[in-house]
């Protein structure tokens, strides 16, 4: 039984909670094959199906207003203190110091007529409580949000001999996918969606023997990908909510949902409208072989395309956030009450924040030929020769209609130039001269002024040489080793093209005066309609006061060098032992890096807190960006900016991020494998690694030139995996009871055990940018010091006030450690067979199987945050379930 159903702090133990836990996870899986002719010797079908249901139960405990707040009623909140008080929006005035106040609500109780008609209507969307809450009337509903899958395939094959020289085969599928999710609140579809994946896919593949020696084979497949989430409001009528016609008749009925709308300390209702995805990928394949004496040479060459159309709908509805901006008190800057403001904004109609999306859709499109000629040359019988060559062309990524970015202008001025030095020179800062002030560059789009349409430049150099050896020194040792390049495809990195001035967000201002006045309401949160996306009218001018990204079209294809050398030595007994040296080298590979971070000579350098630097970057000064057009809805269209806005390379954006192609790794590891081949019913396979996975992919500080080196996240240093599989010698033809038949045979015979062990060292374990006095090396701690509760010594030298935390400073702490890692893997899986002779032509197959037989838990990575109170501690397990037990069958006839 769950421990979920009798764990105090998730509410009493109730009937619904103990169906929503139990069984734990419910599991159906069916399949089936069926093959046979179709014209004798000549074509032949294959056809199988795939069925799979799965219901996995998960209680989730929300926050849901309270009988007493669906009426306005606060007073069980002011009952705790004063803090809890809820200040009246409508009495807000101007006081002494730039600051404004505001009246406390009598009693803490809203009057009906002033409780907003929408909101009170949408209140109809969250369940009345079900659970006992605590005293701030938190996690007062407990309800199942189990996942369930459902899913099922079709493929079919069918092969045809034309000639002892000709063959083809054809093969079709299909499945399709739907995952009902997040449904937090049973029976009033206001919270959850249903994501689907549907899939088609064909192939078609032709062998022809040109001659004794030379066979050609080519091949062509197409597979489709559907994929999308569909809202459980999708299609609600606003109106009828109350909305009001403006924002109501803005929207696309067909895409419309219930405002995603998120209150401080409750569950947030509805989510964004979802997305679709369309995916295409084609590929051809033409591969001959040709032998000639002691070479057998193949050559040949594939085409790959890859098409993705992509509506990312956003807060096409608008996303509407009920904090308590407006209900804070006595003044605006007032600390916040941990509960009750942001309801309380929602009942008088008063968003606080919010927004809207026009998102484009995506129409992009990737190109990859690639060609290749390789020879096995059998030198001598003890020695064989590998040698190959492989040339790689990736054409850049495409959007259909060029609603794309392509690179950045460095070198221009941004048109915004004149009006932002005018403005600056009026107040300047000391450390920018006025002389010294600009703003260069902006996006580039594609197929605009002569820009190409691709993403990047195609790199056309990319040869990759291939060399292996395998010698024979005796019968029973050989030895085998090899070196190649294998480039990466720089498409493989970009999710969606750059989009930039093709959508627009259109944020939520309820108030333009602190207050004082009410422009946007939860009725109507947008009077003066969306704003439009210019695409790229605006030019250099786009997105300059924001954070853009753009694709570097000089970037190379990265690229990783691999070698390995080893020996396979015959034991008596049917064993092999093989031992290894595997290496390889990367280069050329991405790092991710802010172009627009302030320069490393304005940050601090003291191992302490310090505060002078943080208060001289993060001072107001006056904005020069304030009143230009270009800034409007941005971060940057206020009076003010921080001190190291303007030092910034790029004072015209927040942040400028891109790929640059200055990262390396490298790996090396010892790699053992031993075998004993099956005989007498039993075999077993051993393999352990040892490695070392170090990296530069990372920038330790935002303007460092170079990437830090330091240890991969996916270095694991030790890995075993060991198999073993045991036919029991009892039953017919077996060593005991070999002359069994009927019933004795059915219950004797027929048995094998299987068990896998997998034990693998645990990831580095990632810290931020911390204060640390002590030394690195007693940060480990042995592991029979080790704990749940102290996962690594705490006190080794870490800052855990608040107060003193790092900021606007160089970081030298690493960004991991080698030797603080994650819990490891460490996992048994037991099997037993059984297996029925029922005649001749037909089996029947029992099993039974324990993942993770002996439930070891995998722990979640340890908190890292030293000011956090759980520092050290590990708080949960990566999988909820541990054990699974599987029966299945298998009929074969």
């Amino acid at each position: 039984m769950n421990r979920f159903i009798f764990d105090p702090t998730t509410g009493p133990v109730t009937e619904e909670k103990k169906k929503s836990q139990w069984p734990p996870t419910q599991t159906n899986r069916y399949r089936a094959t069926f093959s046979g002719p179709v014209i004798k010797n000549k074509t032949f079908f294959i056809y199988g199906y795939d069925k799979l249901f799965r219901k996995r139960p998960q209680t989730g405990v929300n926050t849901v207003p309270t009988a007493e707040q669906r009426t306005g009623d606060f007073s069980k909140l002011l009952a705790l203190g004063a803090r809890y008080q809820i200040y009246d929006p409508f009495t807000t005035a101007a006081a002494a110091g730039g600051r404004f106040s505001r009246l406390p609500l009598a009693g803490n109780v809203i009057p009906a007529s002033r409780m907003d008609a929408v909101a009170k209507r949408l209140l109809d969307f969250y369940p009345v409580p079900n659970s006992t809450e605590n005293v701030e009337g938190r996690n007062n509903f407990v309800a199942p949000i189990g996942t369930q899958i459902d899913y099922y395939s079709h493929s079919v094959r069918m092969d045809h001999t034309f000639t002892e020289r000709h063959r083809v085969f054809g093969s079709f599928s299909w499945s399709d996918l739907a995952e009902p999710a997040n449904r937090r609140f049973p029976g009033l579809n206001s919270i959850g969606h249903v994501q689907y994946r549907r899939h088609r896919g064909i192939s078609l593949d032709d062998v022809y023997m040109i001659s004794p020696t030379t066979i050609l084979n080519t091949r062509y497949g197409l597979t489709r990908f559907l994929n999308g989430e569909i809202p459980d409001t999708l299609g609600i009528d606003l109106a009828g909510l109350g909305f009001s016609p403006g924002l109501a008749n803005a929207l696309d009925r067909e895409l419309t949902t219930l405002p995603q709308m998120t209150i401080q300390g409750l569950q947030a209702l509805s989510r964004n409208t979802g997305l679709k995805t369309a995916t295409n990928y084609h590929f051809v394949t033409s591969n001959a072989t040709h032998t000639r004496g002691n070479h057998s040479i193949r050559f040949g060459g594939e085409a790959r395309v890859f098409q993705e159309n992509r509506y990312n709908y956003g807060d096409y509805t608008p996303l509407l956030d009920f904090q308590a901006a407006w209900t804070r008190g006595p003044l605006d800057n007032s600390p916040v009450a941990p509960i009750g403001q942001g309801l309380a904004s929602y009942m008088f109609g008063l968003p606080t924040g919010g927004g809207r999306d026009d998102n484009p859709s995506v129409a992009q499109q990737s190109r990859f030929f690639g060609f290749y000629a390789q020879d096995d040359w059998k030198v001598t019988r003890t020695l064989t020769l590998n040698v190959g060559l492989r040339y790689e062309v990736e054409a850049p990524i495409t959007e259909r209609f060029d609603r794309t970015t392509r690179g950045f202008d460095f070198n221009t001025a941004n048109p915004i130039q004149a009006a932002a030095a005018a403005n600056y020179a009026r107040s300047p800062i000391p450390e920018l001269p006025v002389a010294q002030f600009a703003t260069p560059g902006g996006l580039l789009f594609a197929n605009i002024n002569g820009a190409p349409r691709g993403l990047w430049k195609s790199d056309k150099t990319n040869l990759a040489p291939r060399f292996g050896f395998a010698w024979q020194m005796t019968p029973k040792t050989v030895w085998r080793g090899g070196y190649g390049i294998f480039y990466e495809l720089l498409g493989a990195s970009v999710n969606d093209v750059g989009q930039q001035g093709y959508s627009q967000r259109t944020s939520l201002n309820a108030s333009l005066d602190n207050g004082l006045t009410y422009s946007g309401t939860l009725a109507n949160p947008f009077p003066n309609g969306f704003l439009a996306p210019a695409g790229a009218a605006n030019g250099l001018r786009t997105f300059v006061g924001r954070s853009p990204g753009f694709f570097d079209p000089g970037l190379r294809n990265g690229y990783m060098q691999r070698w390995s050398l080893g020996v396979q030595r015959e034991l008596p007994r049917r064993v092999l032992l093989e031992a290894a040296y595997v290496g390889n080298r990367g280069s050329l590979m991405s790092v991710t890096r802010n172009l627009n971070a302030l320069p490393n000579r304005y940050l601090s350098t003291s191992a302490v807190r310090d505060q002078a630097t943080i208060d001289f970057l993060t001072t107001n000064v006056r904005n020069p960006f304030q009143g230009l057009p270009e800034f409007t809805g941005s971060a940057m269209a206020g009076a003010n900016v921080t001190r190291s806005q303007l030092l910034k390379p790029f004072p015209h954006f927040v942040d400028l991020n891109a790929d640059d192609d200055i990262g390396y790794s490298w790996y090396h590891s010892m790699q053992v494998r031993i075998e004993r081949r099956f005989a007498q019913g039993f075999t077993i396979h051993g393999s352990y690694t040892w490695s070392k996975f170090m990296e530069a992919v990372e920038l330790l500080n935002d303007a460092d030139a170079r990437p830090t080196e330091v240890i991969s996240p996916q270095d694991r240093t030790h890995h075993v995996a060991i198999t073993a599989i045991y036919e029991l010698p009892f039953g017919r033809g077996r060593r005991f009871l070999a002359s069994s038949r009927g019933v004795v045979e059915h219950v004797i015979g027929g048995w094998q055990v299987q068990g896998i062990y997998q034990g693998q060292t645990g990831p580095p374990l990632n810290f931020g940018n911390v204060a640390f006095y002590g030394n690195i090396n007693d940060i480990q701690l042995p592991e029979s010091q080790r704990t749940a509760e102290r996962w690594f010594n705490t006190e080794a030298g870490f800052e855990r006030d608040p107060a003193k935390q790092l900021a606007n400073n160089l970081r030298t702490f690493p960004l991991r450690l080698s030797g603080v890692r994650s819990d490891g893997f460490n996992q048994w899986d037991l099997s037993v067979f059984k297996n029925f002779r029922i005649t001749e032509r037909v089996r029947f197959q029992l099993r039974a199987e324990a993942q993770n037989a002996l439930n070891h838990a995998m722990f979640n990575p340890p908190n890292a945050a030293p000011t956090n109170s759980n520092f050290g501690q590990v708080t949960a397990t990566q999988f909820p379930e541990q054990r699974r037990i599987n029966l299945a069958g298998k009929l074969t006839f």
